[in-house]
């Protein structure tokens, strides 16, 4: 009984420090899908610059908005979403509820716990390191011919990117509290009906 309790712990502390480094690079991905998300505000504006609209502007801000926050667990989807929308009010309401629903779906798909944790750890990690390199090659060069656009945004940039990191530490102890509720709930349930099933 000792050695089932044992084990129980051990099985806890790993899967909490699991979530832990899990939420350390979930930190540093939403940081560099912000950057990538930045580039295609930067070429929203650079293309749609003489013809500016307000509304253009509210509705693709507004969809950024809601996409990141409801979607935050998917959101390397939105920078390809972003792409694709013409950036008129149709075109934000059809994207977003889109990939919200295609999100759903797909979470509900993979809905195991343990293929989910180790799936999107990979999935993010390699696409950590495609942000990486685009950063890297094309965002660099891109506001090395265009500084015009690097002094506008800059300071959104930074304020935005400080909001980031404020949030995703919310979001780590957050994720890690809930991987460690949901383990513990796992241990009581087991050790009662351990000793339920053992009397």
């Amino acid at each position: 009984m000792f050695l089932f309790f044992l084990s129980k712990i051990f099985f806890l502390l790993v899967i909490f420090f699991l979530s832990f480094i899990f939420n350390i690079f979930w930190i540093f991905f939403q940081i560099f899908f912000f950057i990538f998300s930045f580039f295609f505000i930067s070429l929203f504006f650079f293309f749609s610059f003489r013809k500016f609209h307000f509304f253009n502007f509210f509705y693709f801000f507004l969809f950024f908005f809601f996409s990141f926050f409801f979607s935050s667990h998917y959101s390397f989807f939105l920078p390809f979403l972003l792409c694709l929308s013409s950036f008129s009010f149709l075109s934000f309401l059809f994207i977003f509820f889109f990939s919200f629903i295609f999100q759903q779906f797909f979470f509900f798909f993979f809905s195991s716990f343990f293929f989910k944790i180790f799936f999107f750890f990979l999935l993010e990690f390699f696409f950590l390191l495609f942000l990486f390199f685009f950063f890297f090659i094309f965002f660099i060069f891109f506001f090395l011919f265009f500084s015009f656009f690097f002094f506008i945004f800059f300071f959104f940039f930074i304020f935005f990117l400080f909001f980031l990191l404020f949030f995703s530490l919310f979001k780590l102890i957050h994720f890690s509290l809930s991987f460690f509720y949901i383990f513990f709930f796992y241990f009581f349930l087991s050790f009662f009906f351990h000793n339920f099933f053992f009397l």
